[in-house]
C-alpha cells in the first residue's frame, strides 16, 4: 500500500470510530498500538491525530499526547440541532428521490444492525448506525448536503460514554428505530421519517418505542 494512501486509511478509520463514538471519552491514542492495529506506520498515525485534533475530535493533553474528546451536554445540544436540521433536509429529498439500490443497502444495513442487536455487539450497532445516516444523507442526491454533513463531523448522539455498558434490549430498540425509518422511507412517509429521525437524536436508546 503506498504511503499516501496509507495517511488516509489510517485518518478515516479512526475519524470513523470517533464520529460513531465507539472509543471512551478521554481516552488515550497511542501512535504504537493504532500502527500495529492499523497495519501502517506511525507517521501516518501521527499524521491523522493531528488532522483529527484539528477536526476536534481529539484533544491534546497538558503534557502531549492525543485524547478522545469529551464532548459536554451542551456539546451534544449543538450537534443534535445540527444532525436534525442537515438530516430533516436529507429525508425531505430521499423521500422524493431514494432509488431502489439506496433501500437494498438501507436494508442490508438495518438486517446487520439486528443481528449485531441480537448478538449484544454494542460497538458494530454504533458503526452501523453511523453508516444508516450517511446513506440515507446521500439518498437525496445532493452534493452540497452531503459535503456540509461530512465535513462537519458529527458525532452520534450517545450519552452514554462507555457502549459495552449498554443492555441488549437497547442495541434492539436502536435497531427497531432504524427499521422503522427504513419503512417509512419505503412508504415515502415523509412526516414519519423525519419524526423518527428526531427521536434517535433525542432518546437515549431505553426510551425508544
Amino acid at each position: 500500500m503506498q504511503k499516501a494512501n496509507q495517511g488516509q486509511l489510517a485518518y478515516a478509520r479512526i475519524r470513523e470510530l470517533l464520529v460513531a463514538r465507539v472509543l471512551e471519552a478521554g481516552q488515550r491514542l497511542k501512535e504504537t498500538e493504532w500502527a500495529q492495529s492499523l497495519n501502517v506506520n506511525r507517521a501516518d498515525v501521527r499524521e491523522a491525530f493531528c488532522r483529527l485534533l484539528g477536526e476536534g475530535l481529539l484533544v491534546s493533553g497538558p503534557k502531549g499526547g492525543f485524547f478522545v474528546r469529551d464532548f459536554s451536554s451542551e456539546d451534544m445540544q449543538e450537534v443534535n440541532f445540527m444532525r436534525i436540521v442537515l438530516e430533516s433536509a436529507a429525508a425531505e429529498l430521499a423521500v422524493e428521490k431514494a432509488q431502489p439500490c439506496d433501500i437494498e443497502e438501507l436494508e442490508s444495513i438495518v438486517k446487520l444492525m439486528e443481528a449485531l442487536a441480537e448478538n449484544s455487539y454494542a460497538l458494530g450497532v454504533f458503526e452501523a448506525d453511523l453508516h444508516f445516516h450517511r446513506v440515507l444523507i446521500k439518498a437525496g442526491y445532493s452534493k452540497k448536503l452531503v459535503e456540509v454533513y461530512e465535513r462537519a463531523n458529527l458525532p452520534l448522539s450517545r450519552s452514554i460514554k462507555v457502549p459495552s455498558t449498554l443492555s441488549q434490549e437497547q442495541l434492539f430498540q436502536t435497531a427497531k428505530l432504524h427499521r422503522g425509518m427504513l419503512e417509512a422511507l419505503q412508504q415515502r412517509d415523509k412526516i414519519r421519517l423525519k419524526l423518527l429521525l428526531k427521536t434517535g437524536l433525542t432518546e437515549e436508546p431505553a426510551d425508544m418505542v
